[in-house]
């Protein structure tokens, strides 16, 4: 199945409005496993957007677009949409939708009226019920058999029908699902050379988010019990070919994993940071359940913050640099000394250069990585921050001595 999204309005064109919808539209039918051909975005102009309406008509199985719901004279995606589908004889006054405008107007029948045109619909099209605001969305379908999924602009809005209201519909047709397998201290090259990723039932994308590398597994079916085994087929086939580098393959972020497994073992976490400069901490504290597993981190930016407070000495800043795996042990050990926790973190580095050395001390044995990252100077620091996430959850599950030679 195919889908072209449109974002409609001049005030896009324009640059005065971010366009998030189309990248929230575009990853929700990832998820369902809709393959999408093109985004695009048209001004409030009737022609131009008829033009590329019809342009679509049965070449792809969904229209989806935002904006041009309202009840303004350049609000023109739903009367556009209905000459496309010439659905033009059907158009009826909703009243469910009326009287939810007058609801919404606190039982003002004036100003109902003046917003009627948003109550219009095709007696054909399937309404879209917008919780939030006053412009319900619709469905309609060509004699070409395009639908046509009209939602409203605003972004919360937008989402809410897309979760209540969309994604329901396109499940009717085909039941579809996605899975992620979330991957440490790989590249999409390295997970391409340790499994094909290019099987088809279930088909095994791979994409890289803010915390790193994913494989999404997407299977289709016509039942949920056959989807369900591919899913469990395509998370295995990782499972198997990249063992301990899947962190996890629940909808949690990696710091949840780690946190886990000192909650298990009653255990707390430190953090002395300087490249990533409290990232290693935040991303911690930013899941639920941190305070049980963290009291205190520190971010060491300068020389003599390193030295007043982790005692690294300035002969070794003097001989090795601020940069170099001799400073981050003296790190480490000046952290344990500090807070005696079970597991120490410590970064350091340059971010306009990619260098890079993160350290972790975990119940007495320390261990030290040297890394060249790419990118800009907040990208690198991101990067940082899942490598030593990624290598205590290793560590941690004592996968690390067998694993890291890769």
């Amino acid at each position: 199945m195919k889908a072209q999204i449109f974002s409609i309005g001049t005030e896009i064109l324009l640059g005065n409005i971010t366009d998030t919808n189309s990248q929230f539209i575009a990853r929700r039918l990832m998820e369902n496993g809709i393959d999408l051909y093109k985004m695009e975005t048209i001004g409030d102009n009737e022609k131009r957007l008829y033009n590329a309406f019809k342009a679509c008509d049965g070449k792809v199985d969904y229209v989806i677009s935002s904006g041009g719901l309202g009840p303004t004279p350049d609000d023109l995606t739903k009367e556009v949409a209905i000459k496309v589908c010439d659905l033009v004889s059907e158009v009826k006054v909703d009243e469910y939708s009326y009287n939810k405008l007058i609801e919404y107007f606190n039982g003002n029948e004036e100003t109902a009226k003046a917003n009627i045109k948003q109550a219009k619909f095709p007696t054909s099209a399937i309404i879209l019920n917008n919780p939030i605001g006053t412009a319900p969305g619709c469905i309609m379908e060509s004699s070409l058999g395009t639908k046509y999924i009209l939602m409203p602009g605003p972004p919360n809005e937008m989402k809410t029908m897309f979760n209540n209201e969309v994604s329901k519909y396109i499940n009717k047709i085909a039941i579809m699902k996605s899975k992620n397998a979330k991957i440490g201290m790989l590249g999409e090259w390295d997970m391409a050379r340790r499994m094909d990723l290019n099987c088809t039932h279930p088909t095994i994308s791979p994409y890289i988010t803010d915390e790193g590398p994913i494989l999404r597994v997407t299977a289709k079916g016509n039942s949920e019990e056959s989807v369900d085994k591919e899913l469990t087929k395509g998370l295995d086939l990782i499972k198997k070919n990249l063992g301990a580098y899947v962190i996890t393959t629940e909808d949690i972020p990696k710091e949840k994993v780690l946190i886990k497994l000192l909650k298990e073992r009653k255990e707390i976490v430190s953090t002395a940071e300087s490249i990533t400069g409290g990232l290693i901490a935040s991303s911690i504290i930013d899941v639920s359940g941190a305070s049980d597993v963290i009291n205190e981190s520190y971010v060491t930016y300068s020389n003599d913050v390193k030295h007043k407070l982790l005692n690294v000495s300035y002969e070794t800043i003097e001989e090795y640099t601020v940069v170099s795996e001799e400073v981050l042990l003296e790190m480490l050990d000046g952290l344990y000394k500090l807070t005696s926790s079970n597991l120490c973190l410590a970064s350091t580095g340059y971010a306009h250069t990619g260098e890079v050395y993160i350290g972790i001390l975990y119940n007495g044995k320390k261990y030290t990585r040297h890394l060249k990252l790419n990118g800009d100077r907040n990208r690198v620091r991101l990067r940082a921050k899942n490598a030593i996430i990624d290598t205590a959850i290793l560590i941690m599950r004592g996968d690390y001595e067998s694993n890291i030679g890769f």
